[in-house]
Protein backbone atom coordinates (compact mmCIF):
# COMPACT_ATOMS: atom_id res chain seq x y z
CA UNK A 1 0.00 0.00 0.00
CA UNK A 2 1.09 3.59 -1.13
CA UNK A 3 0.52 6.39 1.88
CA UNK A 4 0.19 9.96 0.00
CA UNK A 5 0.48 12.66 3.15
CA UNK A 6 -1.16 16.35 2.26
CA UNK A 7 -0.10 18.83 4.20
CA UNK A 8 -1.29 22.61 4.21
CA UNK A 9 -0.33 25.85 5.56
CA UNK A 10 -1.57 29.29 4.37
CA UNK A 11 1.93 31.20 5.23
CA UNK A 12 5.21 31.15 5.47
CA UNK A 13 5.36 31.93 8.88
CA UNK A 14 3.43 28.58 9.91
CA UNK A 15 6.37 26.89 9.13
CA UNK A 16 6.01 25.06 12.83
CA UNK A 17 2.27 24.43 12.42
CA UNK A 18 3.81 22.35 9.30
CA UNK A 19 6.13 20.63 11.26
CA UNK A 20 3.66 19.42 13.88
CA UNK A 21 1.45 18.53 10.84
CA UNK A 22 4.18 16.53 9.49
CA UNK A 23 5.14 14.56 12.83
CA UNK A 24 1.76 13.56 13.58
CA UNK A 25 0.34 12.24 10.26
CA UNK A 26 3.71 10.19 10.05
CA UNK A 27 2.83 8.91 13.28
CA UNK A 28 -0.10 7.84 11.97
CA UNK A 29 1.13 6.42 9.05
CA UNK A 30 3.61 4.52 11.11
CA UNK A 31 0.79 2.66 13.09
CA UNK A 32 -1.21 1.48 10.17
CA UNK A 33 -1.67 -1.84 9.47
CA UNK A 34 -0.82 -3.31 7.05
CA UNK A 35 2.10 -0.96 7.26
CA UNK A 36 2.96 1.17 4.40
CA UNK A 37 5.16 -0.16 1.22
CA UNK A 38 5.87 3.80 0.52
CA UNK A 39 5.15 6.91 2.23
CA UNK A 40 5.12 9.98 0.29
CA UNK A 41 4.69 13.80 1.38
CA UNK A 42 3.23 16.56 -0.44
CA UNK A 43 3.39 19.64 1.37
CA UNK A 44 2.34 23.31 0.14
CA UNK A 45 2.03 26.92 0.91
CA UNK A 46 -1.24 27.75 0.00
CA UNK A 47 -5.05 28.54 1.04
CA UNK A 48 -7.23 26.03 1.37
CA UNK A 49 -9.81 27.91 -0.38
CA UNK A 50 -7.95 27.95 -3.36
CA UNK A 51 -8.94 25.32 -5.94
CA UNK A 52 -5.99 25.07 -7.65
CA UNK A 53 -3.02 24.03 -5.11
CA UNK A 54 0.26 22.82 -7.06
CA UNK A 55 0.66 19.99 -3.98
CA UNK A 56 -3.09 18.76 -3.87
CA UNK A 57 -3.58 18.64 -7.34
CA UNK A 58 0.35 16.73 -7.89
CA UNK A 59 -0.96 14.43 -4.95
CA UNK A 60 -4.23 13.40 -7.16
CA UNK A 61 -2.16 13.10 -10.35
CA UNK A 62 0.06 11.06 -8.79
CA UNK A 63 -2.46 8.95 -6.88
CA UNK A 64 -3.12 4.88 -7.52
CA UNK A 65 -6.19 2.93 -6.92
CA UNK A 66 -5.40 1.33 -3.42
CA UNK A 67 -3.59 4.44 -2.43
CA UNK A 68 -4.54 5.90 1.53
CA UNK A 69 -4.31 9.57 1.69
CA UNK A 70 -3.62 11.12 5.22
CA UNK A 71 -4.90 14.39 6.39
CA UNK A 72 -4.57 15.80 9.71
CA UNK A 73 -7.86 17.21 9.53
CA UNK A 74 -10.58 18.56 7.47
CA UNK A 75 -9.68 22.24 7.53
CA UNK A 76 -6.21 21.31 6.39
CA UNK A 77 -7.68 19.63 2.87
CA UNK A 78 -9.94 22.49 2.30
CA UNK A 79 -11.34 25.55 3.52
CA UNK A 80 -13.72 25.86 0.63
CA UNK A 81 -16.56 24.82 2.20
CA UNK A 82 -19.01 22.06 1.74
CA UNK A 83 -18.74 21.73 -1.85
CA UNK A 84 -14.97 21.70 -2.28
CA UNK A 85 -14.42 19.20 0.80
CA UNK A 86 -16.60 16.67 -1.19
CA UNK A 87 -15.71 17.61 -4.55
CA UNK A 88 -11.90 16.57 -2.92
CA UNK A 89 -13.23 13.35 -1.32
CA UNK A 90 -15.18 12.38 -4.91
CA UNK A 91 -12.13 12.93 -6.74
CA UNK A 92 -10.22 10.73 -4.64
CA UNK A 93 -12.99 7.93 -4.67
CA UNK A 94 -12.63 7.80 -8.29
CA UNK A 95 -8.99 7.05 -8.17
CA UNK A 96 -9.95 3.93 -6.10
CA UNK A 97 -8.62 5.72 -3.11
CA UNK A 98 -8.96 5.98 0.26
CA UNK A 99 -8.72 8.66 3.31
CA UNK A 100 -8.16 9.08 6.55
CA UNK A 101 -7.78 12.27 9.10
CA UNK A 102 -5.57 12.10 12.25
CA UNK A 103 -7.89 14.35 14.10
CA UNK A 104 -11.42 12.91 13.12
CA UNK A 105 -10.26 9.00 12.35
CA UNK A 106 -14.68 8.53 12.37
CA UNK A 107 -14.33 10.02 9.08
CA UNK A 108 -11.68 7.53 7.71
CA UNK A 109 -12.84 5.56 4.59
CA UNK A 110 -10.75 2.97 2.72
CA UNK A 111 -10.70 -0.41 1.14
CA UNK A 112 -12.20 -2.27 4.45
CA UNK A 113 -15.40 0.06 4.53
CA UNK A 114 -18.72 -0.47 3.32
CA UNK A 115 -20.13 1.59 0.48
CA UNK A 116 -22.83 2.96 2.50
CA UNK A 117 -20.65 3.43 5.32
CA UNK A 118 -19.27 5.99 2.78
CA UNK A 119 -21.83 7.58 1.65
CA UNK A 120 -22.79 8.16 5.34
CA UNK A 121 -19.71 9.98 6.04
CA UNK A 122 -19.57 12.13 3.14
CA UNK A 123 -23.09 13.12 4.13
CA UNK A 124 -22.05 13.81 7.83
CA UNK A 125 -18.97 15.40 6.49
CA UNK A 126 -20.77 17.71 4.99
CA UNK A 127 -23.19 18.46 7.70
CA UNK A 128 -20.17 19.24 10.13
CA UNK A 129 -17.76 21.52 7.83
CA UNK A 130 -21.34 23.26 7.32
CA UNK A 131 -21.70 23.64 10.85
CA UNK A 132 -17.99 24.72 11.69
CA UNK A 133 -18.13 27.63 9.00
CA UNK A 134 -21.24 28.95 10.57
CA UNK A 135 -19.79 28.68 13.81
CA UNK A 136 -16.65 30.77 12.77
CA UNK A 137 -18.77 33.52 10.84
CA UNK A 138 -20.82 33.61 13.77
CA UNK A 139 -18.32 34.31 16.00
CA UNK A 140 -16.31 36.77 13.52
CA UNK A 141 -19.47 38.97 13.55
CA UNK A 142 -19.98 38.98 17.34
CA UNK A 143 -16.58 39.90 18.08
CA UNK A 144 -16.75 42.73 15.07
CA UNK A 145 -19.83 44.05 17.08
CA UNK A 146 -17.89 43.82 20.34
CA UNK A 147 -15.37 45.53 19.12
CA UNK A 148 -17.34 48.71 17.80
CA UNK A 149 -19.19 48.71 20.33
CA UNK A 150 -16.26 49.72 22.68
CA UNK A 151 -15.11 52.25 19.66
CA UNK A 152 -12.83 50.51 17.52
CA UNK A 153 -12.20 51.29 14.16
CA UNK A 154 -12.39 48.72 12.07
CA UNK A 155 -11.13 48.37 8.35
CA UNK A 156 -10.05 51.05 5.91
CA UNK A 157 -5.75 51.10 5.25
CA UNK A 158 -3.16 52.65 7.05
CA UNK A 159 -1.68 55.87 5.69
CA UNK A 160 0.97 54.82 3.25
CA UNK A 161 0.10 50.80 2.84
CA UNK A 162 -1.34 51.05 -0.57
CA UNK A 163 -0.31 47.41 -2.99
CA UNK A 164 1.64 46.09 0.41
CA UNK A 165 1.41 42.59 0.52
CA UNK A 166 -0.42 41.46 3.74
CA UNK A 167 1.85 40.57 6.39
CA UNK A 168 2.64 36.76 5.62
CA UNK A 169 1.07 36.45 2.52
CA UNK A 170 2.86 35.08 -0.26
CA UNK A 171 2.31 33.28 -3.64
CA UNK A 172 1.49 29.62 -3.40
CA UNK A 173 4.37 27.27 -3.30
CA UNK A 174 3.85 23.46 -3.81
CA UNK A 175 7.00 21.70 -2.41
CA UNK A 176 8.52 18.80 -4.45
CA UNK A 177 6.83 15.52 -3.05
CA UNK A 178 8.91 13.52 -0.52
CA UNK A 179 9.56 9.78 0.02
CA UNK A 180 9.73 8.89 3.42
CA UNK A 181 11.58 5.80 4.54
CA UNK A 182 10.02 4.28 7.98
CA UNK A 183 11.26 1.40 9.86
CA UNK A 184 8.23 -1.44 10.19
CA UNK A 185 7.21 -1.35 13.92
CA UNK A 186 7.78 -4.69 15.56
CA UNK A 187 4.65 -6.10 16.96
Amino acid sequence: MTVRIYLRISRYDEKDILANQRAKALDYAHRLEPFPNIILVYSEIASGADEDRGGLNQLMKDLRKGDLVIFTSLSRMTRGGIRAALDTLRRLEAHGAGWHFTETPILNFDSSSPKLVKDIMLTVIAAVDEDYRRGISEKTKAKLAQLRGAGVKLGGRKKGSKNKPKSGRYSPEALEPESVNLAAPSR
